[in-house]
């Protein structure tokens, strides 16, 4: 009896305890929210990473950054990223793992521009106020050119402003400007200019080596949108710029007077119904240099140019990526028109037409969570003086991202039928563009790459890591001097050089991605090997613009909503150059007998930039800033190449610097 009285009273309590938590479930379930509080990190980093390994910059940041005598270039800066190798000043072009410069495609809305920059490496042709963003491929993507390196694309504005708005700044050697006006609720027009008057400030330092330099630039850019419906736009886009720079060599009692420019003027149609998009692009670039050189009793012309005209067509889904290529290239590489006292006569090269078509395709496929990979194919005809050259390129790559860590590894192989070649880098370009054929075969590399990157501390931070190795062929090299163009029988075939080698290398980066204080720090190791076919290059040498050990800053701090610093520093390895073994002096003429190739190094360039930014929002703007900038504040003194130097009592072989050890500027920037 007292078991089952035991019995009954626990199922009792069992059954009220259940009936009890029930109904506080059920209260529980009723209850209502008022708010939910998320926090996390906002991320104020101007620098995105895409799921294909390229790199978004928003131009907005160089608002910030240092400005080297009032301008901020995006392919200066785009250099203080990993795996983009710095130039010392008087050097132009950029180089992309280890590539030449040529290798990479450089466009403004996939449309090429050659040779992109302004006097002394620093001022390049973009301004950086027109373009929303910056797009960089380290790895070029199949769509994009037949080029063996990487790409940089500045993106074109798309978007219809509400009302006419626009920025200028004022520098102490250029003033730019740039207006957005909606001319309809469908249309808008963005307009920007620029140009130089950097011989009225600094005309009087502007001095290499007791040598004068007379220079002077300018740019338009304009580019016309409209919306024709939601899903398609028509984009009219126009650049032209124009440089002249004078320099005296008086190694050689030389002037040189150089004008060099691009015209470009595009089309464009884009459709994008969100799941499919389709572009058609109509274009015309061409690049100009018309260079002379002036010594006693004889003077010399050398003039260059390459034209393209040309069609790309795009489909793209979330699977495919198709689309074909067709340009028609002319060429007329360095020629020789000379005058002396005792002769006329013309040594010009002949002209060069091609026609360069091809068609690729891609496909993507996610076989697995949070897995891509994708496969594809460019095919490409070359057709030159009754010859043709065929190509079939792979690419193959495979992505894991899970929006915390992202792991990528990817295979390319690339042909590229345009080479860029000359005597100098230095920053009048003598460098001149032209094309393959019997005697220059199509160069073409190949190889593996691959890259990793996850967020720190709660996504405060960024850490990348990238590595690569690429076989390259058919890799060309001028071998002579200035005075190879003085020559009565120049022929440029007799001065190139050809071989093959290989990049290899790999980077680290760490990005600060949230708070006031953001930026990066970045390491990178590069290895640049060429091995030549002539008798007298045997062994293997380092290209011409290989620095095996880089080291890149960048550190922007927001004080306050009016006060911004930023600093930005540089430490790389010297590059290497061919030094004279013997110097000596016949007929008045200097006459030097030159070591191995490429088997001395400068000694290490190392350089901080400063800036601090001042802003304010006036009534009449909507923000006005004054920014003072200091280029090698620290005033080290960089060698930049070796050089015969004529003296009194003889002549020298000795290293040549900057013409300035610190160059300070200030400038004032407003947007209206």
């Amino acid at each position: 009896m007292n078991r089952l009285f035991s019995t009954t009273l626990c199922l009792t309590l069992c059954v009220l305890s259940s009936t009890s938590l029930c109904a506080q479930e059920d209260k529980m379930q009723s209850v209502n929210l008022d708010s939910i509080v998320v926090r996390g990190n906002r991320y104020t980093s101007d620098i995105k990473t895409g799921n294909d390994g390229s790199i978004t910059w928003n131009m907005k940041m160089m608002e910030d950054l240092p400005k080297i005598l009032g301008n901020a270039d995006p392919i200066h800066f785009a250099q203080m990223l990993p795996g983009i190798q710095t130039n010392a000043e008087y050097q132009s072009g950029i180089h992309i793992q280890g590539s030449e410069s040529s290798h990479n495609y450089i466009s403004i809305g996939n449309v090429p521009i050659y040779n992109v920059n302004h006097l002394l490496g620093f001022f390049s042709t973009f301004n950086a106020s027109h373009f929303p963003t910056l797009k960089i491929s380290k790895q070029i993507p199949l769509s994009e050119a037949n080029r063996l390196g990487g790409a940089l694309s500045m993106q074109l504005p798309t978007d219809i402003a509400k009302k006419t708005e626009g920025e200028f700044s004022v520098g102490l050697i250029s003033s730019q400007g740039t207006v957005q006006m909606p001319i309809s609720p469908r249309t808008n027009l963005t307009l920007s200019l620029r140009a130089s008057y950097l011989n009225f400030l600094y005309g009087r330092w502007l001095k290499v080596d007791g040598s004068q330099m007379k220079y002077s630039f300018y740019d338009v850019n304009a580019t016309l949108v409209h919306h024709i419906d939601q899903k398609n736009k028509l984009v009219f886009d126009f650049y032209s710029g124009n440089d002249i720079g004078k320099f005296f060599e008086g190694s050689y009692l030389a002037d040189i007077k150089a004008k060099w420019g691009n015209i470009m003027g595009a089309v464009h149609w884009i459709y994008d119904s969100g799941s499919t998009r389709i572009t058609n692009t109509a274009y015309c670039t061409s690049y100009h240099n018309d260079f002379s050189l002036c010594m006693p009793s004889m003077s010399y012309d050398m003039p260059s140019y390459i034209t393209d005209i040309a069609y790309k067509g795009n489909i793209s889904s979330p699977h495919w990526n198709a689309g074909i290529d067709v340009n028609f290239h002319h060429i007329q590489p360095q020629s020789l028109d000379y005058e002396s006292e005792l002769d006329i006569g013309s040594g010009a090269t002949s002209k060069q037409h091609s026609v360069e078509t091809s068609a690729y395709g891609e496909y993507t496929l996610s076989p697995l969570r949070n897995v891509k990979t994708s496969a594809g194919l460019r095919a490409t005809v070359y057709g030159i003086d009754k010859q043709h050259f065929y190509s079939i390129d792979p690419t193959a790559s495979v992505v894991f991202n899970n929006h915390h860590i992202q792991l990528r590894a990817g295979y390319i192989f690339h042909h590229q039928y345009l080479f860029q070649t000359g005597f100098t880098d230095a920053g009048l370009p003598t460098e001149f563009w032209l094309s393959a054929n019997a005697t220059h075969r199509p160069q073409y590399g190949h190889g593996p790459n691959i890259s990793a990157s996850t967020f720190l501390f709660n996504r405060r931070f960024q850490l990348s890591i990238d590595a690569y190795y690429k076989w390259v062929f058919h890799q060309m090299e001028y071998s002579g001097s200035i005075l190879d163009c003085i020559n009565k029988q120049y022929d440029i075939d007799n001065v190139l050089v050809h071989g093959k080698g290989y990049n290899c290398g790999f980077s680290i980066m760490l990005n600060k991605c949230t708070g006031k204080l953001n930026g990066w720090i970045s390491y990178a190791y590069t290895r640049a090997r060429r091995r030549f076919e002539e008798p007298e290059l045997t062994g293997s040498f380092p290209a011409n613009h290989e620095r095996p050990h880089e080291i890149n800053t960048v550190v922007n701090y927001n004080v306050s909503s009016h006060w911004n610093i930023c600093a930005t520093f540089t430490g790389a390895s010297g590059a290497p150059f061919t030094a004279p073994t013997s110097l000596s002096l016949i007929n008045n003429n200097i006459v030097c007998e030159y070591g191995k190739h490429n088997s001395n190094r400068l000694k290490p360039y190392m350089r901080l930039d400063l800036s601090i930014n001042y802003k304010w929002k006036p009534r009449f703007a909507k923000e006005c800033a004054v920014n003072l900038s200091f280029y090698n504040f620290t005033s080290r003194s960089n060698d930049l190449f070796y050089r015969i130097k004529v003296k009194e009592q003889g002549f020298v072989y000795a290293p040549v610097s900057f013409i300035l050890n610190m160059l300070p500027s200030i400038s004032y920037f407003c947007k209206i």
